[in-house]
């Protein structure tokens, strides 16, 4: 067996080493995590943004610098770990039973503070190194700006060259393994041992021998691929059952395995964290769990063709994200702790979204550490705990849940007056009657026309007493921006339009959602010569990143119309114009939402735009029309083109599509409440007609091009609808 290199194996360790881990095998009995890892003294800087490279910036005004808070990735997982292990029934003194800490401290006096941070949230320390000479603690400067969005440098310290006895016995091998070292290392670990936490702000010897002999003794290894930009080789990956990467960490790692030969795997990698994660496993990896922010986490898994997705817990109203730095380490340390337990992969998902979702309402890495009663409250208060914004059953499927949310045009509320006995008079009448629509599980809101009459927190109100939660907020400059929004010829109004997103944001915040969605019904022209292109495209990529960085937990996404009364020309007329625009804007949070009717006034096949876009299709708003040229009819979803409808489904499955499905439809002659409920089954019977398709048939019609092979799947398929 090759432990420790591509050629390479361990035979023989030095006598201080041996001494080292013989005290380990002592300490390490009854631990139910071991984390391997840094730990770092942080120094946290307000900034009001991050600086670009060459600049030079100072705090923000009335701020200081915040030093000496603990933190590094092991430190903040070995406290969030033990603190998630202990139930507020548990005695204090069986705490330190559960989690165990392998790190290096500094010989400076920041050592004291970190080792107090950890002794005090009853992590074992007793196999930790210390009193390294000439070697400081680990440094970790992190640059903080007012929405709580983090960027930071560390500084290596005694984590980086504390491990000099651990380098020596991984460089004296050759290629056997005597039965002394072999029994060694296996006592490193006992039974007792459940999961082995691993991240990169250690050397990757360290994190090998380790990974090496808890894969040998079947205990769970975690690796986060947080901290040093380093490639892993596919034998280390091997090592890991689960690697955690956030999306750049994922980018990076795929980077490392270089470009993929195949065309339609590399268009397909594009913003599309499943088919990266796919591509790792080519290259070794077993389950990759990716963690998005403020868009939730994927889990693709080794064992099945499924993937899952947890959205992003939550706040309570009066909560505001103050700090990220720990939030990653929290959901990793959560995740360890409920797989230990023995909860559903979608369990372990959902506690460690609420672990991070805690500790971003709080300063400091392991200071923002919340409780396990900090965990479970906030899930209590979760809208939705099921997967991906799920609600309402499949009327086909038995028992088994409808993978999302729906959503309908809260205007349509106002519609057929005669049918509803009550007033009809402003947005807290429409969310009552629309409480009524069988099915519907959420509500987008109009921002600021439905909040002229009440406010945030009255809205919040009626939709929880209509059994609603808020999907997300649509913005719609009022006619003031004529000339233009983000686009206006007037910079104090470009500006007044920019401030009037983020409020939006804001409001979404307030209401329980992470979306805003922008559509702009006079960005645009209507004569030749009449603007600057160029100009008015500079004018949006700008704006949306000053939203996208002034709201980084908030989803911003555009949706683009081709044409309306009120711009003949819109700046952004297409999909394709559209996923441009999002691409100069470069921000995770910056992504679209696509409307069926308007893909078909612009004359593109809505299913092909759905799979264009991929991963940054942040929305989707379903209806049907007749195709007119400038045409927007709103009609109930597939009753126009039942085979385009089936397709749009397809691609919303195939691209593991997460948010929620909204109805933009007018029913200004039909029952409005009626109108939604049809809506919502034909989704249904849709979806489980694309589930009913024979897969190996379907492929193969693509693969030939065979357009009688794919329309007899279309028939048979809408048989069932």
């Amino acid at each position: 067996m090759r432990l420790f290199g591509r050629n390479s194996v361990i035979s023989k360790v030095t006598l201080s080493l041996l001494l080292l881990l013989q005290n380990i095998l002592i300490v390490l009995g009854g631990k139910a995590i071991l984390v391997v890892g840094s730990i770092n003294a942080d120094t946290f800087l307000p900034v009001a943004r991050i600086p670009t490279e060459g600049e030079n910036i100072t705090l923000r005004p009335g701020c200081e610098a915040t030093v000496d808070v603990p933190g590094g990735k092991g430190c903040t997982q070995a406290v969030a770990a033990s603190k998630l292990l202990s139930s507020s029934s548990s005695s204090t003194d069986d705490i330190g039973n559960k989690v165990a800490f392998v790190g290096q401290f500094g010989n400076d006096a920041a050592a004291i503070t970190l080792r107090e941070a950890l002794t005090e949230a009853h992590v074992d320390l007793s196999h930790c190194g210390s009193g390294h000479k000439n070697l400081p603690s680990g440094r970790g400067y992190v640059f903080l700006t007012e929405s709580g969005s983090v960027s930071a440098v560390v500084c290596g310290g005694s984590n980086a060259d504390g491990w000099k006895d651990w380098e020596q016995a991984y460089l004296m091998n050759d290629n056997e393994i005597t039965k002394d070292t072999l029994a060694y290392i296996r006592n490193m670990l006992t039974k007792d041992t459940k999961c082995i936490m691993l991240q990169r702000e250690v050397p990757e010897y360290v994190n090998r021998m380790l990974a090496a002999e808890a894969r040998e003794r079947g205990i769970l290894v975690l690796q986060d691929i947080g901290g040093e930009d380093r490639p892993m080789d596919r034998e280390m990956m091997q090592l890991c059952d689960y690697i955690i990467p956030n999306e750049t960490e994922l980018d990076r790692l795929v980077q490392s395995f270089g470009v993929p030969n195949d065309h339609d795997t590399l268009q397909d990698m594009k913003d599309d964290v499943v088919t990266k994660a796919r591509y790792l496993q080519k290259h070794g990896a077993r389950n990759v769990l990716v963690t998005q922010g403020s868009r939730g986490s994927t889990l693709v898994q080794e064992s099945s063709d499924d993937v899952l997705y947890q959205p992003a817990c939550v706040l309570e109203s009066s909560s505001a994200v103050v700090d990220e730095t720990g939030a990653g380490d929290c959901y990793r340390a959560a995740f360890a702790v409920a797989l230990i337990e023995g909860k559903s992969l979608q369990k372990c998902m959902e506690f460690a979204s609420s672990a991070g979702a805690c500790s971003v309402t709080k300063p400091g890495a392991v200071p923002s550490t919340p409780t396990r009663d900090d965990v479970e409250r906030l899930l209590k208060q979760q809208p939705i705990t099921s997967v991906p914004r799920g609600g309402g059953s499949s009327d086909e499927g038995g028992d088994e849940t409808f993978p999302f949310l729906f959503g309908s045009r809260l205007n349509s509320m106002k519609d057929r007056p005669e049918l509803w006995d009550k007033p009809l008079e402003d947005a807290s009448d429409w969310v009552k009657r629309q409480g009524t629509i069988r099915g519907l599980g959420c509500v987008d809101f109009n921002y600021p026309q439905h909040f002229h009459a009440w406010d945030t927190p009255e809205a919040k109100a009626a939709l929880e007493e209509a059994g609603l939660v808020a999907g997300a907020v649509c913005l719609r400059f009022p006619k003031k921006f004529a000339r233009g929004a983000m686009n206006h010829p007037d910079p104090d109004l470009r500006k007044e339009a920019i401030q009037l997103t983020k409020d939006a944001a804001k409001t979404a915040l307030e209401l329980g959602c992470d979306e805003v969605v922008v559509w702009s019904a006079y960005d645009g022209y209507d004569y030749p010569f009449q603007v600057d292109y160029d100009e008015k495209w500079s004018q949006l990529v700008e704006a949306f990143r000053e939203c996208c960085d002034a709201y980084p937990n908030v989803k911003f996404s555009i949706e683009y119309k081709p044409t309306d009364e009120n711009t003949r020309f819109f700046t952004v007329p297409s999909t394709g114009a559209a996923l441009l625009l999002v691409k100069e804007i470069d921000r995770n949070n910056m992504g679209l939402t696509l409307d069926v009717g308007h893909m078909l006034m612009s004359g593109e096949n809505p299913a092909q735009s759905i799979s264009m876009t991929g991963r940054k299709l942040f929305g989707i708003q379903l209806n049907d029309g007749y195709t007119r040229l400038a045409a927007e009819d709103g009609m109930m979803f597939g009753s126009i083109h039942p085979s385009l409808a089936l397709e749009i489904v397809y691609q919303l499955q195939r691209i593991n599509y997460t948010g929620h499905l909204y109805f933009d439809t007018f029913p200004q002659r039909t029952d409005p409440i009626k109108e939604g409920e049809y809506n919502i089954d034909r989704v249904k019977k849709f979806w489980n007609a694309v589930k009913s398709m024979n897969k190996e048939k379907l492929e193969q019609a693509m693969n030939e091009h065979d357009a009688i092979a794919a329309l007899e799947l279309i028939d048979e398929a809408l048989r069932n609808t």
